[in-house]
């Protein structure tokens, strides 16, 4: 008979008592089949240990990375007892693993600690369901989502529940919506505001040239026509500039103005046209618009375009070619719908016989020229500009002063070369400087520097009467010059038009069919 022997090697000894010294045993063939079937069924119970044991530190390991999260995490099994819950979990729900771990989750549905149960929905229903829930204990609102783990027959015996805490992302959400309802509120506001504003007749005045200044406006503001408005400083082209807008179908999308001779020749390119983030030194690290992105869609004033960098003109003229533009740093093309009013006090053709203006730049913006007259050309607007300051300031000052009856002849006397802006200067000082209810022809010439008109008298011997009657014909003559008629001198005088009427007929004063 053969001798057989049998190696023993750790696992065997480890199980086997008295065998520490021995690397093999003489056995008979029957024993030596029970050894090896012994020697195997160890093996595989070690494996299945060491299996198990893996699977502890992976379980131990996901539950660390959970503790980690703001999300609860919960786990139980195909019977619907809890078997895990993370940091989390206890943190929203106010739970902790003595109250929930070993319990079927019907109990805690129950006991009122939660409005519905996902868990059971997956075990019953074998699929991955998400739901909206309550919990009852702080009433915070929750979304709960389940996902159900198979065995090999298709049966579930774990489901992973994540639960995301919606209580501060619901009261912001609350808020929000009362932010926008807000923002909606304001600029129904605003809108009204500026409706009422574009009510109101901004463009002053009555004579002739205004007359046609305001019919020019009603065609031209429909269209988008680029525009450059001319006239010295005060005239207002700023507003002839808003009322085109007003009047324009734009009206109701953005009117920016951008004063070119305010702005430092090195930054008046990013302004205008905007820049990439980190495109040169000192940009900010984000992108910024340009005055004509934030345009877009609008209108834009160029005011005191004569001051552009001649550098910057060329730009400018492609922007209005081809109705784009590309921002400083920036490599691709932003396309635009502006429409463009230009504005100056300055003579544009003498700049460009200096060479520093381009032509074909003001070919392109002088496609509607409008020139505002200076206020010493209509002077009949005078008076109406001034009864409007003067209820202004009034208003501004909580005041209640008037004209005297000479006091608008003192305006017309003067040239007022810095036109209705001077006008309206004046008008708030002689509001301020004093309480007196009237403002009168002298504290009008006072303030202007006028040499007051002085009576000329033939001798020394007038009487009084005469000494009137020379003032009187003095007044009436200089109002008939300045209104053209004895109605309105009238008016300006204080009396009736007949009594300047009979007065000029007895004092000799020349009537024009007035």
């Amino acid at each position: 008979m053969n001798k057989i022997f049998f190696e023993i090697d750790d696992e065997v000894r480890e199980e086997i008592e008295g065998l520490n010294d021995l690397e093999h045993i003489e056995v008979d063939d029957a024993t030596f089949k029970i050894l090896c079937n012994y020697k195997n069924s160890i093996k595989k119970q070690n494996e299945e240990l060491n299996g198990l044991k893996q699977y502890k530190e992976r379980e131990l390991s996901a539950f660390a990375i959970g503790d980690a999260v703001s999300d609860g995490i919960c786990m139980v099994d195909g019977k619907g007892i809890v078997t895990a819950i993370n940091k989390g979990y206890t943190e929203i729900t106010e739970i902790t693993e003595k109250d929930i771990i070993g319990k079927n989750i019907k109990i805690l549905l129950d006991n009122k600690y939660f409005n519905n149960a996902v868990s059971l929905l997956v075990i019953e229903q074998k699929k991955k369901i998400t739901m909206l829930s309550t919990i009852n204990k702080n009433n915070k609102k929750v979304l709960i989502t389940g996902n159900p783990f198979f065995n090999d027959k298709g049966e579930v015996t774990q489901v992973l529940t994540v639960m995301r805490d919606l209580t501060e992302l619901l009261k912001l959400k609350d808020k929000l919506e009362s932010v926008e309802k807000k923002s909606e509120k304001y600029l129904h506001e605003l809108n009204y505001f500026r409706n009422k504003k574009r009510e109101s007749v901004d463009i002053i005045g009555e004579s002739v040239k205004m007359m046609q200044l305001k019919e020019i406006i009603s065609h031209v503001a429909k269209t988008a026509a680029t525009i450059l408005i001319t006239g010295e400083t005060g005239c207002g082209k700023e507003v002839v500039s808003k009322e085109i807008h007003n009047r324009s179908n734009r009206k109701n999308e953005p009117y920016i103005k951008v004063n070119c001779a305010a702005i430092p020749d090195s930054l008046i390119e990013s302004e205008l046209f905007g820049y990439e983030k980190g495109a040169f030194t000192g940009a900010q690290n984000k992108e910024k618009l340009g005055m004509f992105e934030l345009a877009n869609g609008g209108t834009i004033l160029l005011d005191e375009i004569g001051e552009m960098p001649l550098t910057l003109q060329s730009k400018l003229l492609r922007v209005l070619q081809e109705k784009e533009l590309m921002r400083v740093g920036g490599v691709k093309s932003i396309k635009l719908d502006v429409r463009v009013i230009a504005s100056t006090n300055q003579v544009l053709s003498e700049l460009i016989s200096q060479g520093k203006f381009r032509q074909d730049l003001f070919y392109r913006l002088n496609v509607v020229p409008i020139k505002i007259p200076p206020l010493r050309e209509r002077k009949e607007d005078i008076s109406i500009f001034a009864e409007t300051f003067l209820e202004k300031f009034n208003t501004k000052y909580s005041k209640e002063k008037i004209f005297g009856n000479m006091a608008v002849i003192a305006f017309e006397q003067y040239d007022w070369p810095g036109n209705v802006r001077e006008l309206q200067n004046v008008i708030e000082r002689l509001l301020v400087i004093d309480d007196e209810k009237y403002i009168t022809y002298t504290d009008i010439i006072s303030i202007l520097g006028i040499n007051k008109p002085e009576v000329h008298f033939v001798d020394h011997t007038l009487t009084l009467r005469e000494a009137v009657d020379a003032l009187e014909k003095e007044m009436i003559e200089l109002a008939i010059k300045n209104y053209g008629s004895t109605y309105k001198a009238a008016k300006v005088l204080g009396v009736t038009q007949p009594t300047v009427f009979r007065k000029a007929k007895a004092l000799g004063v020349r009537l024009n069919n007035s």
